[in-house]
């Protein structure tokens, strides 16, 4: 048994123990649960769901794509990119098409077939020359258009509002990069902030839209395609969510944010929309 199957034997063997939930309080707008997630995700810091709805969570500094049903908050597997195992400052993971991606704050990109259950796969490192533009935190991919949605959370260069780049993965010769410039003064008034500081990003698979969560502001907002702020969705509960990186959307409109570890245990919240809502 290889070094990377003897570990995932030990956390798969911890993970039943670890996973608590907390249920809502009664008469809230959606139905809450939250697991706690093992110490070897206290720095997850990404979350995409596959086109069958498979829940992959990544962490910060080392390569090992976790999956997490987070139907009960069991894990399924972990699998290692590259061998030995890549290290780096990722902060963000999307499905697209047969890949999955991993980003960097750096905006370097890493794109590699699924692997099983304590396997090493190999990758391909794709340097985007985005790491004079931002300091980069989510990752999300757009299947209408073959891009992946880059995050800026800090411009390194004049911005008048937040930067989503469009990076297209489907033209190796000339690659789209597109800057969209959002106005944040509405965003900002209805968050009751200065600043934004985004840490997460998905698409509404119901509409298209693009939900932002922004962990330090503790709010989630939803953007249209263009760019337009619709609605300041959710604000987070501080009790509930102490440093929200992770985002994503299940095709019936269930809401996860994954939290990491601070002063407490690394979290993955499910929001499930109500009946009738």
């Amino acid at each position: 048994m290889s070094d990377l199957r003897i570990a995932a034997a030990v956390f798969f063997g911890l993970s039943a123990a670890a996973c608590q939930s907390e249920q809502t309080e009664s008469g809230g707008p959606d139905d809450f649960v939250q697991w706690t997630l093992p110490d070897k995700l206290r720095e997850i810091s990404g979350l995409a769901l596959s086109r069958d709805e498979r829940l992959f969570a990544i962490t910060d500094e080392e390569a090992i794509v976790y999956e997490i049903d987070y139907r009960n908050g069991s894990f399924v597997k972990a699998f290692a990119i590259g061998e030995p195992t890549v290290r780096d400052d990722f902060e963000g993971i999307a499905v697209l098409g047969d890949k999955i991606w991993l980003m960097t704050s750096k905006g370097r990109l890493y794109s590699f077939d699924e692997g099983r259950d304590g396997e090493r796969v190999a990758y391909e490192r794709v340097k985007t020359g985005l790491g004079d533009e931002c300091e980069f935190e989510g990752l999300s991919a757009d299947p209408l258009t073959g891009t992946l949605l880059l995050v800026c959370k800090e411009s390194r260069k004049k911005s008048k509002g937040l930067r989503i780049i469009e990076w297209s993965v489907t033209n190796a010769d000339k690659q789209a990069v597109i800057e969209i410039d959002l106005d944040t003064e509405a965003m900002t008034k209805a968050i009751g902030k200065k600043r934004l500081n985004p840490s997460g990003i998905t698409i509404d698979p119901a509409t298209g839209n693009r939900i932002v969560v922004a962990g330090r502001q503790r709010a989630v907002f939803e953007l249209s395609r263009d760019g337009r702020l619709l609605d300041v969705i959710m604000r987070l509960d501080s009790k509930r969510h102490r440093q929200s990186e992770g985002i994503a959307i299940t095709a019936d409109g269930r809401l996860l944010l994954a939290d990491e570890a601070n002063n407490g245990p690394a979290r993955l919240a499910v929001y499930t929309p109500k009946k009738g809502k």
